[in-house]
């Protein structure tokens, strides 16, 4: 008897969008056809076309004696899949943990060196701001060595 795509994932323990990947356009038209069922047009596929996918789907996943299996809507995966999947989570957390550390730190480097920035303008502020009440009180600038003698002669301060 011909069955749909829901029924043969259910019988191989697959989704059914891994019978539809099986169901190519060859296939299609030698094993597959339409036909109405409760008022709706399904595609169902024939007894030999159910022996060809029964044969892929039970040869590809032959398995070890004592392996445990995990059926869910993304096919089967053993356990030694689970428990692999399960520690590389593991590691992935622990180098996102370690990465969390890192931006902190990242951060509070961040901060200090905007903190030191700012301490550093301020006191070119307070420095540019000394310097030029400074000036405004300071004598004139000596351009040449007669200025500098007249400057230094003791008669200058009579």
């Amino acid at each position: 008897m011909p069955k749909t795509i829901r029924e043969l994932a259910d019988e191989f323990g697959v989704s059914k969008q891994a019978v539809r990947k099986k169901l190519d356009a060859n296939f299609r038209v030698k094993y597959v056809q339409t036909v109405p069922r409760s008022g709706v047009q399904t595609l169902v596929v024939s007894d030999s076309g159910y022996l060809l996918l029964k044969q892929h789907f039970d040869g590809g996943n032959s398995q070890k004696l004592g392996e445990k299996k995990f059926t869910s809507n993304t096919g089967n995966m053993s356990i030694n899949t689970i428990e692999l999947l399960n520690q590389q989570l593991a590691i992935k957390d622990t180098q996102i943990k370690e990465k969390d550390e890192q931006l902190k730190s990242m951060q509070k480097l961040l901060d200090q060196s905007q903190q030191l920035q700012l301490m550093a303008e301020r006191e070119i502020e307070e420095f540019k701001v000394i310097t030029s009440k400074q000036s405004k009180h300071d004598k004139p600038v000596l351009n040449n060595a007669n200025d500098l003698k007249q400057k230094n002669a003791w008669w200058h301060f009579w």
